[in-house]
């Protein structure tokens, strides 16, 4: 039976501690449940009366699994429980954008509370408070998500008996862009970035500055003049790929030679590169699906050889400033160690490219470009870096590409996604469905 222990509080009342045994676990450790009861009676024999009852009742609950644990623990207890738990199985990036969002957006409003105590209004509250501080519905749905995460394993554990925000009031829609809300390269404005645009010489101006003679230290004065200089080869076959393969930022950036097979004429995508706090890391491609061997035309390869090359003279010429990968020691033996390299990489040292770089060069060379026009009609529109995935799968599909080469293609899991989103590709398929039967017919 479950022990009883009175207790005299400090207003001068008394309340119960009521022990149930739970048996002990594989270790021998024993099991043990506690609560506290306070009576409405104030004669003690009466108060006893009641606790004993209440224990009894209390015993029945807990040995048959009634009683839930969460009216002892407030919500930002247990969410130091589901980080330890269920969180790890997730990705770093993921574990970072989960934990932001409970730290800044939910924890503020409902961290003290018992977790039994929240009601889908808490949450409604919360999620209402954000559509007036006008964030997006994106940013919304973001929130409601990992509060779901949370509260669903809370369910798993017995910590709660519902799930409040299975009761909560719909959220906000998110429109997904398709047809005129996308941007993207027009064929012609694709073939103007890729054969005009990247492969031309741009004037810089260089401000004056000093320069020493190493032989006599002595010192002169260079005046501001203007060079002309090419786009640095790597980014020409980093755009040029980015266009034929439709793939990823993080894609692209992770990508090693070992990745490419001149032979076959194909590139392997088997993982990302993403930003956390400690830095950038790699990760595997946003889906399974996005776990790929696209072909690509021989253009590409015959850019990548020669940045091999180029790559190879660079690492040798810069010895040890050279950071990236070169030869190493494996069993003993000197093992050739260049392929590990990124095929993107920091000139001045051989590591792989930031995240960022490839956006910032993308906008610096439209531009570059857009400055040697006279007619804004030749000039280049402003588009981020991602819509030349979108190019890649428009121009596609504006072929007559089948959909499922298209997803397979952009790593989409579903085909459906790929019709989503890039419907708006295909103007002329129904018409051209009208006259295939007219035909015939006749």
């Amino acid at each position: 039976m479950a022990s009883i222990k009175p207790r005299l509080n400090k207003d001068g009342t008394i309340s119960y501690l009521i022990t149930v045994s739970l048996g002990r676990d594989s270790e021998g450790k024993k099991l043990i449940d506690t609560t506290t009861f306070v009576p409405k009676a104030k004669a003690p024999t009466k108060a006893k009366k009641e606790a004993e009852a209440f224990a009894v009742e209390y015993e029945r609950q807990v040995k048959s699994g009634d009683v839930v644990f969460g009216d002892k623990v407030t919500f930002s207890e247990y969410v130091k429980i589901w980080e330890d738990n269920w969180l790890p199985a997730k990705t770093k990036t993921v574990q970072e954008n989960y934990k932001s969002v409970l730290t800044s957006r939910v924890i503020p409003h409902i961290g003290k509370m018992k977790i039994t105590s929240i009601r889908a209004t808490h949450i409604d509250k919360i999620l209402k408070d954000e559509r007036t501080e006008g964030k997006a519905p994106n940013t919304i749905r973001m929130t409601f998500a990992v509060m779901n995460s949370v509260f669903k394993y809370a369910l798993k554990k017995q910590y709660i008996r519902e799930n409040p925000l299975l009761r909560c009031d719909d959220l906000p829609s998110v429109s997904m862009k398709t047809g005129s809300d996308l941007h993207f390269f027009t064929l012609e404005q694709a073939k103007t970035f890729l054969h005009s645009a990247l492969v031309r010489s741009y004037d810089h101006d260089v401000r004056s500055h000093q320069r020493t003679l190493k032989k006599t230290g002595a010192t002169y004065s260079v005046p501001t003049y203007t060079e002309s200089k090419p786009i640095h080869f790597q980014w020409r076959v980093y755009f040029t790929i980015a266009i034929y393969g439709g793939f990823r930022r993080g894609e692209m950036c992770a990508l090693t030679w070992r990745d490419v097979d001149f032979d076959k004429q194909t590139i392997s995508i088997t993982k990302a590169i993403a930003v956390t706090k400690e830095g950038q890391i790699v990760k595997d491609p946003k889906t399974t699906a996005g776990i790929r061997e696209i072909v690509l035309p021989s253009e590409c390869f015959t850019l990548l050889k020669q940045w091999k090359r180029e790559q190879l003279a660079m690492c040798l010429e810069m010895g040890s400033a050279w950071k990236g990968h070169r030869d190493a020691k494996d069993g003993g033996k000197t093992v050739d160690a260049f392929d590990d390299n990124t095929i993107f990489v920091q000139v001045d040292n051989g590591l792989p490219i930031h995240l960022s770089t490839p956006g910032h060069k993308f906008h610096e060379i439209i531009d570059l470009f857009n400055a040697t026009c006279d007619r804004e009609e030749d000039r280049l529109p402003h588009i981020r870096l991602h819509d030349l995935r979108h190019t890649s799968a428009t121009l596609l599909l504006s072929k007559n590409t089948d959909i499922e080469t298209v997803a397979r293609r952009l790593g989409h899991s579903k085909a459906s996604v790929t019709l989503d989103i890039y419907g708006h590709a295909l103007p002329e398929n129904d018409r051209q469905a009208a006259d295939a039967l007219e035909a015939m017919f006749g």
